[in-house]
């Protein structure tokens, strides 16, 4: 503890449980000194019976996932691998829009603790221009449960830069390396707390106000965008989200939603964020 950060070392139930003020997420925790993924033990865990608001952190992730098949380092009790397990009722609608929900929350919970982040769509957040967390979001019907969603997060919380894999670490940063002495449970614990009055709202009140909200806090708007979509590059200026969260862009060919895809600057507009 000599430099301000606490060591590696398991994670510490009692500190998460005396920061968590939710009514209901998080309250059924499954910690792992290690396992492959935390999604897919959170979709075990509801299959076991779990309820719903489960939430699962792994000290090392060996097989964690990000979008498009992509996998996700998890440095060995420095990183957070969190899971939760969400049922959404009877509305499907709210699905396609979790990651952004999900993503303000994670900045919500980040400010609690004196770490401001930015957005990027739709579901990153960097400190200045590099990568601190990634979410990712899987929604499955579930036989006798109904439709079900498991939002799986990763936050760079203690890492140093040899921490990183090579291929990423010119774009990577953590907590730690911003100046911020955090520990994963604090993390943990402002995210569900943050995150539960949003995903209440999104569901049983006004489900566009967290995309407002969204849209409030990202600073991209306005910029030219380069859009890796599965269909290929897309370029123009974004300028929204609609009501699914996708990112509209006005192209020279018109107005185009765009619903997957990778979002970076048009190093040609000279333009900051995103």
């Amino acid at each position: 503890m000599a430099d301000g950060f606490p060591p590696p070392g398991t994670f510490d139930r009692a500190r998460f449980e005396s920061r968590l003020k939710t009514r209901q997420l998080g309250h059924t925790l499954v910690a792992r000194a290690e396992t492959g993924s935390t999604n897919d033990d959170a979709w075990e865990a509801l299959q076991a019976g779990a309820p719903d608001g489960v939430v699962v952190i792994a000290d090392h992730q060996t097989r964690g996932r990000g979008r498009s098949g992509r996998s996700w380092h998890t440095t060995p009790a420095r990183g957070l691998a969190l899971s939760i397990v969400l049922r959404p009722g009877c509305d499907r609608s709210v699905i396609s829009t979790v990651p952004l929900v999900a993503g303000l929350a994670l900045a919500r919970g980040l400010d609690a603790l004196g770490a401001p982040t930015r957005l990027k769509w739709p579901n990153d957040l960097l400190i200045g221009d590099r990568k601190v967390a990634g979410i990712l979001c899987e929604s499955r019907r579930v036989a006798m449960i109904g439709d079900t969603v498991v939002i799986g997060v990763g936050v760079n919380v203690g890492e140093s830069i040899s921490d990183f894999p090579e291929e990423v670490a010119d774009r990577a940063t953590s907590l730690r390396l911003a100046g911020h002495a955090i520990t994963r449970e604090d993390v943990a614990a402002e995210f569900l707390n943050a995150l539960e009055p949003l995903w209440t709202e999104h569901q049983e009140g006004d489900p566009r106000a967290a995309l407002d909200a969204w849209h409030a806090r990202a600073d991209f708007w306005g910029t030219t965008v380069a859009v890796h979509a599965p269909a290929g590059m897309v370029r123009g200026v974004a300028r929204n989200l609609d009501a699914d969260g996708a990112l509209v862009i006005e192209t020279a060919a018109g107005s185009q939603r765009i619903l997957a895809g990778d979002v970076e600057l048009d190093a040609m507009s000279g333009a900051e964020g995103a």
